[in-house]
């Protein structure tokens, strides 16, 4: 049982904290299609992403002394066509010692899209999605709380240490997808003050958006739920790269 008396802090990621980063995504999102492929795999998209050529903020959350939760956000050019790439052998044995990923129709899709990506021609990195990704907007790609944890406000403080970290380089809004299913992370988000972006077609695919002017972003108004709130784009349902 977690102490309920200790404080949470937040400080810049290191990459000392990539296992740990690794394992809480494993026990925040077990059943997603990159956690199915084993801590080390998700180890190294983190190192991707620390060291990619992206503009990264990449911060973890400790209590009593011990990380409890991450978060990885900013500018990403190839946050998952670069990780595939650069991954593809090992990922492909991953595969392959894993096979239920196939069995699971989204697992399935996950893995068609990272042969379409390693097939494809890349050279310059890219911002994902350039067209639904305003200049000005800071893009959150990962977030997760330790489950055991949940009612201590960590995901509360990784959101506004985000925040403020946007808003000091200058963005003025942030954006992040969800699974839409996510209840309780749609409710957490939408406690913050974020809002749904609708599709030009009027649905809800799972994109929140918020405008970093507006009164104390990042500070919860409702209550606190918190496990498991976004993910990696290998394990969201529709294309982000």
């Amino acid at each position: 049982m977690s102490d309920r008396s200790a404080t949470v802090s937040v400080r810049e990621a290191r990459d000392g904290d990539l296992q740990a980063v690794a394992e809480l995504h494993v026990a925040a999102f077990p059943e997603s299609v990159l956690g199915q492929l084993g801590v080390e795999a998700v180890r190294r998209n983190y190192v991707w992403q620390l060291h990619g050529p992206h503009d990264v903020t990449a911060l973890v959350a400790e209590l009593g002394g011990r990380p409890v939760g991450f978060l990885f956000g900013g500018v990403f050019r190839g946050s998952t066509i670069g990780f595939v790439k650069s991954q593809k052998f090992f990922l492909a044995g991953q595969v392959l010692r894993h096979p239920k990923v196939l069995v699971d129709r989204i697992g399935l899709d996950r893995v068609r899209l990272a042969l379409r990506l390693v097939s494809s021609r890349w050279s310059t990195p890219a911002p994902e999605v350039p067209d639904a990704v305003p200049r000005s907007s800071f893009g959150v790609l990962a977030i997760a709380v330790d489950p055991a944890v949940q009612g201590h406000g960590v995901g509360r403080e990784l959101m506004a240490s985000a925040s403020a970290a946007a808003t000091a380089e200058g963005f003025e809004a942030m954006h992040l997808s969800v699974h839409p299913d996510n209840l309780q992370a749609v409710s957490f988000y939408e406690s913050l003050g974020w809002r749904r972006t609708p599709e030009e077609d009027g649905g809800w695919v799972g994109r929140m958006r918020i405008a970093l002017e507006s009164p104390e972003p990042g500070v919860a108004t409702g209550e606190d739920s918190e496990a498991a709130l976004a993910q990696h784009p290998l394990d969201q349902t529709d294309d982000r790269d």
